[in-house]
């Protein structure tokens, strides 16, 4: 993934000079590569729009050119690129194998299916590296955080020896764009540790400590992030 600077279009006032019926209640987007997609029409907002630059450059063939969707704060199944065509409907289109769904077993065995929610809030460790070898003593530890529903108002650190979470200094990061962190852990035993992260946002949303094992989708992978090295 990476952090953009992206320049377009606002999409409410491309959906206001198209005047959509009180009826419409989401949009289709096509790509030119075959992909569709069906968004809720109130996910059109302020900072919904039609990209065309991304840092200050037209987009690229990879990033989408010459348009594509993009939605701040949702996953990125939603932000179609090479746009082609929108669609105003009463309906979303048919589910298919590109529906991107939480998928839940139920209480009785049944799969439960429902759209899936804002980006949700979370936070992963850059360094140390999975697997290094360091010193004992102060161990500092580096990462990025962010969320859909705004901005990163915490991050903890702990070892796996040590039961207490220790609060990280953050960095810069606006709205969506993330945010940076980092701290330092106090590491005495030798052998093989574990680093874990956990992130917090304005809106109080926080990182589960592990993945629901209900669900049967590989989405929103958001728990905490953990690293094992190991001290000499």
């Amino acid at each position: 993934m990476s952090n953009g600077l992206w320049k377009g279009w606002a999409l409410t006032d491309v959906l206001a000079l198209a005047q959509p019926a009180h009826s419409a209640s989401f949009l289709h987007l096509f790509g030119r590569d075959g992909y569709a997609r069906s968004v809720p029409l109130e996910r059109a907002s302020s900072d919904a729009m039609l990209a065309t630059h991304l840092n200050g450059r037209p987009l690229d063939r990879h990033h989408g050119m010459p348009w594509r969707a993009l939605f701040p704060g949702w996953y990125g199944m939603d932000s179609v690129k090479w746009l082609e065509r929108i669609v105003v409907s009463k309906a979303a289109l048919p589910s298919n194998d590109n529906a991107y769904l939480e998928l839940t077993k139920g209480p009785s065995g049944e799969i439960v299916q429902q759209p899936l929610p804002r980006i949700q809030v979370k936070s992963v460790i850059l360094g140390p590296a999975q697997g290094s070898v360091l010193h004992r003593g102060r161990v500092k530890v580096h990462g990025l955080a962010w969320s859909g529903e705004g901005k990163i108002t915490s991050v903890e650190v702990k070892c796996d020896k040590d039961p207490a979470w220790h609060p990280a200094t953050l960095g810069t990061g606006l709205g969506y764009e993330w945010a940076s962190w980092q701290s330092e852990l106090e590491i005495s035993q030798p052998g093989a540790v574990e680093i874990g992260c956990r992130a917090a946002d304005e809106k109080g949303s926080t990182q589960p400590a592990e993945r629901d094992p209900k669900r049967l989708d590989g989405y929103v992978e958001n728990w905490y992030h953990r690293v094992r090295i190991v001290l000499v």
